[in-house]
């Protein structure tokens, strides 16, 4: 690919902590606060601990594929499993951009009182289709609306670990405020945070010599966001403890905050703040957006599914514009659904990045037979085990639009296989005759 189209490692690395720096982590600091006290920071640390034999697969598996795509990785194992991680994938991640998008539209309603006569669900589809519009533009412009959304989400995330340095204290982390029952809850939303390391694989197609490039970005941006994300749960428990915990949901964590250190300035610093968070969350969703239509790209190439193939059109700025238009729509569903509920959208997302993670996995492991990928493997189990039981706990119905998304998948891949077999046999036939 041309270099005016091309991703540097830097940009690579700026598109995964944009999109795991999205909403998980903000609108995580009171929910997690609530399940597990002081123990939410060491929870991200368990994460990522958990995590990091994936991690080291999926970077495995980029080194292996110069356009390492979840297509790729399944197709190992066969056409069929390299269809359903694509496609699993490329549906339930856009969940996650859907909740960074209503995450966004409640703090602009929380900051612009007016914006309260307007539906928050019109306003959620007015930010998808200007995201649609964003990211028919070329590659080059996307890093640079990239490195826009990282600076403004680092402002919050930096003030709030310089503040816990400053104000924390030690009885906030006494036994009292260790819950330890909490853990199975709160962990798959804290697994949340930990997705998106995988974008460089959605954009390999577009990073610089991709077979280094790629895993560089995947384990530099997954250490960096684990890192950061445990400090500031920590830290920000550690300032507030019980207080953090006693707000209504994550709209209140930094006006709480602002009342301890410096009520004076909450007024005029709580709208920035919330502003910049709404940024986070809109970075997110745009991060998500700005990669993952290449999944859907990937499957359109395949000769044995036709009925993609009208999806390969790029635009001017080489851009596959219907499948960015598909994103948009997958995104109107799920909003509409779900009405921005972040359960759902959470662990729909959290789910469907997992099985494909899984896949993958064992996709290396039968290419390999290595150790990496047999804790791979386990890492996954555990992770699909701790999010099933989550749900068992919260809501089932993330499973139930996760089973629609597998079934439609299956239904599918296996009419359009069926319909291009009949007409390669029709072919055949023509061709003897």
């Amino acid at each position: 690919m041309s270099k005016s189209y091309s991703l540097s490692l830097p940009a690579a690395i700026l598109v995964s902590i944009n999109i795991m720096f999205g909403t998980g982590t903000f609108i995580n600091t009171v929910i997690v606060a609530k399940h597990t006290g002081a123990l939410g920071g060491g929870l991200y640390l368990l994460a990522g601990v958990l995590m990091l034999p994936l991690i080291l697969c999926i970077a495995r598996l980029s080194s292996m594929h110069a356009q390492g795509n979840f297509y790729n990785f399944g197709a190992m194992i066969s056409p069929f499993w390299g269809f359903m991680s694509t496609w699993i994938y490329f549906i339930a991640k856009l969940a996650s951009a859907s909740l960074s998008i209503h995450v966004f539209v409640t703090f602009l309603r929380f900051i612009i009182p007016a914006l309260h006569t307007v539906p928050h669900i019109f306003l959620d589809y007015l930010i998808v289709m200007f995201f649609v519009l964003l990211n028919l533009l070329n590659t080059k412009t996307g890093t640079r609306i990239q490195a826009f959304f990282v600076t403004a989400k680092a402002t919050p995330l930096l003030f709030a670990i310089g503040t816990g340095l400053y104000c924390s204290n030690m009885i906030n982390l006494a036994a009292p405020h260790l819950i330890w029952t909490g853990i199975p809850v709160a962990l798959p939303l804290v697994l949340f945070c930990c997705l998106g390391f995988e974008a460089s694989c959605s954009l390999s197609r577009v990073i610089e010599n991709s077979k280094v490039n790629a895993p560089r970005a995947i384990v530099i941006s997954f250490s960096i966001v684990i890192l950061l994300a445990a400090l500031y749960q920590f830290l920000f428990y550690a300032s507030l403890g019980t207080t953090l915990s006693d707000q209504t949901n994550y709209v209140g964590a930094f006006p709480a905050l602002l009342e301890k250190i410096a009520p004076w300035l909450k007024d005029s610093l709580a709208p920035l703040f919330s502003l910049a968070i709404a940024s986070s969350a809109l970075g997110g969703a745009y991060g998500i957006m700005y990669s993952n239509s290449w999944n859907l790209f990937s499957l359109a190439e395949q000769p044995h599914l036709p009925a993609l193939h009208f999806l390969k059109t790029f635009n001017r700025h080489h851009i596959p514009y219907l499948c960015v238009i598909a994103e948009g729509l997958v995104c109107f569903f799920f909003l509409t659904l779900t009405q921005g509920q972040q359960i759902p959208l959470q662990y729909t997302a959290t789910l469907g990045s997992i099985l494909a993670y899984t896949i993958s996995i064992v996709a290396l492991y039968t290419a390999t037979k290595s150790a990496l990928s047999m804790l791979g493997f386990a890492t996954c189990i555990t992770l699909l085990l701790s999010t099933i039981n989550a749900f068992m706990s919260t809501s089932v119905t993330p499973l139930f639009i996760f089973a629609s998304i597998v079934l439609s998948g299956v239904l599918f891949f296996a009419t359009t296989h069926t319909l291009n077999k009949s007409t390669q046999s029709s072919k055949k036939v023509s061709s003897s005759s």
